[in-house]
């Protein structure tokens, strides 16, 4: 049985689950689905057009399919679609799709910790962690089991591979290649991420793929073309050719080493 306060606000086109919790103070708006056994602490948001699977926390003061941020968005009919299982501490915004029709997707098993904030048309895959104040922009993509440190930034339109850390208060305008880690504030690339590949309980010979992957395409001294093509050649698990895939769909470019400049 669900469990409504007295003093929250909801459209009468909300679709509501089983086990579903709404404290004091909150608003829903219209054509709203919240799935079961989701909780939504005081005074929360929830804009119209959104759709929260199951198993979700919604802590206090969040603002949830809220407009996006774009001079040109007001009034669109644009969407927002939660997974289940995720976690949006105080004070996290998450914004619809900026165009008529557009989303905002934020997959399952994410950690938005206070004050993060999703931009529009962004798409969070699964596993992710935004630590307190990130900032993700417009038209970006945090691949599975990324992390964002605090208060870091990352530019509109760009993307975050899988398993890549930006570390506190860095921001990027390139795309941050998979297992990698930015750790400082000139938009490069320092090292690969060895804490996250040892979490995530990568095999030796994985590891030892996805080394030799990052030596070729960041320290062997050859050109971005060569270094795939070396990678192909040389590298054989799923998760290294996975990288060489995440560079040629790339429209921004990927970040350079801080040894060399960017690609």
């Amino acid at each position: 049985m669900s469990e409504i306060h007295p003093t929250a606000i909801l459209s009468s086109e909300v679709t509501i689950g089983r086990n579903v919790s709404i404290g004091p103070y909150v608003i829903v708006e219209e054509n709203v689905t919240i799935g079961d056994d989701t909780t939504v602490l005081s005074h929360a948001f929830i804009g119209h057009n959104t759709t929260i699977g199951r198993h979700n926390f919604i802590h206090m003061g969040s603002v949830i399919g809220h407009e996006a941020q774009h001079k040109q968005s007001k009034g669109v009919h644009s969407f927002l679609t939660i997974g289940d299982h995720n976690v949006f501490r105080e004070y996290v915004t998450v914004h619809r799709g900026s165009t008529e029709g557009a989303y905002t997707r934020i997959g399952n098993h994410n950690y938005f910790m206070a004050s993060s904030h999703v931009g529009h048309d962004s798409q969070v895959k699964d596993h992710v962690v935004m630590t307190n104040a990130s900032l993700l922009g417009g038209h970006a993509v945090l691949e599975n089991h990324c992390v964002l440190g605090g208060g870091s930034g990352v530019h509109q339109y760009c993307r975050v591979g899988t398993y890549a850390m930006l570390g506190g208060l860095s921001t990027i305008t390139k795309d941050l290649p998979p297992y990698a880690l930015v750790d400082d504030h000139d938009d490069h690339v320092g090292s690969l991420n060895m804490t996250g590949l040892r979490r995530a309980g990568f095999s030796e010979e994985v590891k030892r793929d996805i080394k030799n992957a990052y030596k070729l395409l960041y320290l062997s001294g050859l050109n971005l073309t060569h270094a795939i093509e070396a990678i192909v050649k040389q590298c054989h698990s799923k998760e290294a050719l996975g990288l060489v895939e995440f560079i040629k769909d790339s429209k921004r470019g990927i970040l350079g080493h801080r040894r060399k400049r960017s690609y």
